[in-house]
């Protein structure tokens, strides 16, 4: 049994994409009544035809030509295909004439399975050594770098921005992170983009004489003169983190490419790695 569930759009949202806002709409497909893959049968075993690829993506393309559209394959219902639309997961009817924007969950005896929310899973799995190859590839002397004083067990990365009450919340903790012996790495993304007065505040910081001095006295929330300097990594380190899947501060990278977003404690980033 599967469920298909679009909520109202968010930002960047397929619907938004569309052009078009949904509110709820909830189908049910009972097995009694829709074939369902079974035993070993999976999407990559039920290739589509190219009769149908070229059909739907017809459609498609001459609807919506600015778009992208990609990635067609089966979905678990007979007749549904899922497709990408500028990266964003969709479902469309086998005749390309229907659009269904939202999330699929199949009825387990378990409970309700978010499919989309699975595959997301395993392509940020699968995403991890990439992102930690891409994280290695920073010069140290680019980053804002707090070191225990009693021996490094290891570091995380953490994208941060200046105006973000979390940011500071994890900031905060710094001395429990030291004692754990962990190195917190700092790299600058300002949410408000890379022309934002938040992005020159980071610039001051990486600026400065003495950059952790600078980087607590912001995240205390004290009055800072703002000084950036042409020869910042503020703009090299928001692409980045966009490229490593950031959308917001705090964010944390693990030395094994593990994204984890937000403000999280000491005894959980030292179980996450290990230490």
């Amino acid at each position: 049994m599967f469920l298909l569930k679009t909520l109202r759009s968010t930002l960047f949202s397929v619907p938004a994409l569309l052009g078009f806002s949904l509110l709820l709409v909830v189908g049910v497909s009972f097995s009694q009544a829709l074939p369902q893959k079974t035993g070993a049968e999976s999407n990559e075993d039920r290739a589509v035809s190219e009769e149908i690829e070229q059909q739907v993506l017809k459609h498609l393309r001459q609807s919506r030509p600015e778009l992208k559209f990609s990635d067609l394959r089966p979905s678990p219902i007979e007749g549904v295909y899922e497709v990408k639309i500028n990266g964003q997961l969709a479902f469309i009817s086998a005749d390309g004439g229907h659009i269904i924007a939202g999330e699929m969950y199949e009825v387990r005896e378990t409970g309700l399975v978010n499919l989309q929310e699975e595959e997301r899973q395993r392509a940020e799995v699968a995403f991890e050594p990439q992102r930690a190859e891409l994280m290695k590839s920073v010069n140290v002397e680019d980053m804002v770098i707090y070191s225990p004083e009693n021996g490094k067990k290891g570091h995380a990365y953490v994208f941060t921005d200046i105006d973000c009450g979390f940011c500071r919340r994890l900031h905060s903790q710094m001395k429990a992170f030291l004692d754990k012996g962990i190195e917190i790495r700092y790299l600058a993304f300002p949410r408000a983009g890379v022309n934002s007065k938040s992005a020159q505040k980071l610039a001051t910081a990486w600026c400065a004489k003495d950059p952790l001095a600078t980087m607590d006295d912001f995240k205390h929330g004290k009055n800072v003169k703002l000084a950036p300097c042409d020869s910042n990594p503020v703009a090299d380190q928001y692409v980045l983190g966009q490229q490593v899947g950031v959308s917001g501060t705090p964010a944390i990278v693990l030395e094994s490419g593990k994204l984890i977003p937000g403000a999280i404690s000491a005894n959980r980033l030292a179980a996450e790695m290990g230490i």
